[in-house]
């Protein structure tokens, strides 16, 4: 039954019963609405924290400029632009700006591509650039210092191209494949994570196969505070990395049993991420682009605090931060390249 065929009917309903449908159906329809300005005061605290601010030229000579469609608008003297509080934001631009709180409800609950375009009736390439909008945003979250006791390991996922026509390197697995060398290769990708006792964490995509001191240092060497203790495995990279950054250090060697230090050196919380982190990207995307690691890392790292927030919470944490950012991305930037 079209629309208009519906709506012929409702019609023939006396008024009684046309209130009561209207009744029934409100709530669905008012639910359906723009969510986003329910968040908006608390988008507005973040991003303005330190007072308001032009997106466009960064000016502090604002000025308020009316409302559009309930929203608040703004005006800068200096260079005369108007904007609201999302404006240069991942969320500016896009063409349904009604389904980014819905959206950031099924991001939370990690719900696959397919489901969300069917869900949001829109198609499965915007819904992927709405979610790499969301990654890089999280991407231009300031890192937090590691400090005090800090574990540090590798991991290694299989080189992917999922997404790209064509792969020139070599022949396409199937269902992610295996290496067909034994061992550590050029075929994997290096995942470097270290994180302190405090719960901060950095993982970065830090090159493939079996990677050196100066790679260690390119992914975590701004990042350790000077009087940093690191503990790490007896991999002689992480011996020279330490020597480099005049870091206090400690090896565990697994090789001959050796997994605890003084009873309390060690690197099993590292080690732990690990698993659920490969846990993670495998049951909900089945292995993802090595083009795009780093932002299936960094969201990660965004949610492993939060783990323990409810659905609600979750959502509302991810959305206002996201939505804070000052950072307008184009799907442009976002493509891939489909031959290598």
């Amino acid at each position: 039954m079209d629309i208009n065929t519906l709506f012929d009917e409702f019609q023939k309903l006396s008024p009684v019963v046309q209130n009561m449908f209207f009744t029934l159906i409100y709530p669905l329809v008012k639910n359906s609405s723009d969510r986003v300005n329910d968040y908006i005061e608390t988008i507005r605290e973040t991003r303005f924290s330190k007072g308001t601010f032009c997106p466009h030229c960064k000016s502090e000579h604002i000025i308020g400029h009316g409302k559009y469609r309930s929203r608040q608008r703004y005006k800068c003297k200096d260079c005369v632009k108007t904007f609201n509080d999302v404006s240069c934001s991942p969320m500016a631009g896009t063409h349904y700006p009604q389904k980014w709180a819905k959206y950031f409800q099924f991001i939370s609950d990690g719900t696959t591509l397919p489901k969300i375009a069917k869900a949001l009736n829109i198609s499965i390439s915007t819904a992927f650039y709405w979610r790499h909008k969301v990654l890089n945003s999280l991407r231009s979250m300031d890192i937090e210092q590691l400090s005090g006791i800090i574990e540090s390991d590798e991991t290694f996922f299989i080189e992917s191209f999922k997404g790209k026509n064509q792969c020139k390197t070599r022949k396409p697995n199937k269902r992610g494949g295996k290496s067909k060398f034994r061992g550590i290769s050029h075929e994997q990708v290096c995942i470097l994570v270290a994180m302190d006792r405090n719960g901060h964490i950095i993982s970065r995509n830090a090159g493939m196969g079996r990677i050196t001191a100066t790679q260690i240092d390119n992914v975590i060497g701004n990042y350790i505070a000077p009087n940093a203790l690191l503990i790490s495995d007896s991999a002689k990279n992480y011996l020279s990395f330490a020597k480099m950054n005049g870091l206090e250090h400690k090896q565990v060697n697994a090789s001959k049993k050796q997994y605890v230090i003084e009873k309390l050196y060690h690197v099993q919380h590292v080690n732990e991420y690990h698993k659920r982190l490969g846990k993670w990207i495998n049951l909900h995307f089945n292995g993802v682009s090595t083009k795009y690691m780093d932002n299936y890392l960094f969201w990660h790292r965004f949610l492993e605090p939060d783990k323990s927030l409810d659905k609600v919470e979750l959502k509302k944490t991810l959305l206002t931060n996201v939505l804070a950012m000052n950072k307008s991305i184009i799907i442009k930037d976002l493509r891939p390249i489909n031959v290598l």
